[in-house]
């Protein structure tokens, strides 16, 4: 008997210490559209996000929607129609990118909120997850060292933006917004082509020119991204 107990412990060693392959993705990546509708004389909020396949992913998005639902309440709870006569408004749209077989899903959150002046205020929020244990890809895990990444990243952008802005193109606003820093470049997806970065209004160009998007393709980024996402993303 204890032979046998010692040869069970032996094939057990030797079978877990094989690498261990990741779970499957959960798919499919979105299971429905939660939406939040709610309206008064002063306000209206209009605010949908995606279930995904798995629950931490979902609350990230979901609380990050609560919050911004919260903070737009906050503003003027008591608003009144005699004083200024239109409602206040938020709302919320989201696309979802799926990439690498399943591997990854992308979110992006589009916002706008009106609380007076001339025109509402847009921004994109966006996540990346790992769907094989639902953890997020910031831009600290794709880029080990930012500071190189960063640098290039802003370079490419440049170019692209520099001639698709046409008139809309200050060169001062642009260099500001494309600067190599964290808060710069936090709001990107991954796509079946490359890393497609978002700029809300007034960070690259005015307001008018409205959001901008620039993808990079993978293989222009070789060398720049972590190993494992590199690995799933088929870079050579």
């Amino acid at each position: 008997m204890p032979r046998t107990l010692t040869l069970l412990t032996v094939l057990f060693l030797l079978l877990g210490a094989s690498p261990l392959q990741a779970a499957p993705p959960c798919t499919p990546p979105v299971l429905a559209a939660v939406s939040i509708k709610e309206q008064t004389s002063g306000f209206k909020v209009d605010a949908e996000y995606p279930a995904l396949c798995s629950d931490a992913p979902t609350r990230t998005v979901r609380d990050y929607v609560s919050r911004t639902v919260h903070e737009f309440k906050k503003t003027d709870p008591d608003h009144d129609l005699r004083f200024f006569p239109h409602p206040y408004e938020l709302i919320t749209r989201y696309a979802v990118w799926s990439a690498h077989n399943a591997r990854y899903a992308s979110v992006k959150l589009h916002v706008m909120a009106y609380t007076g002046g001339a025109h509402p205020n847009n921004w994109p929020m966006t996540w990346v997850f790992d769907m094989t244990d639902g953890k997020e890809i910031t831009l600290e895990r794709l880029f080990p060292d930012r500071k190189s990444a960063l640098s290039k990243v802003s370079g490419m952008c440049r170019e692209v933006l520099s001639a698709s802005l046409g008139d809309m193109l200050l060169p001062d606003m642009l260099e500001a917004g494309l600067a190599p820093t964290d808060e710069n470049f936090r709001r990107f997806v991954l796509t079946d082509e490359g890393v497609a970065f978002f700029f809300g209004p007034y960070q690259v160009a005015p307001y008018a020119a409205g959001e901008q998007v620039v993808t990079i393709p993978y293989d222009h980024l070789a060398g720049l991204m972590a190993p494992d996402i590199v690995t799933a993303t088929g870079i050579q």
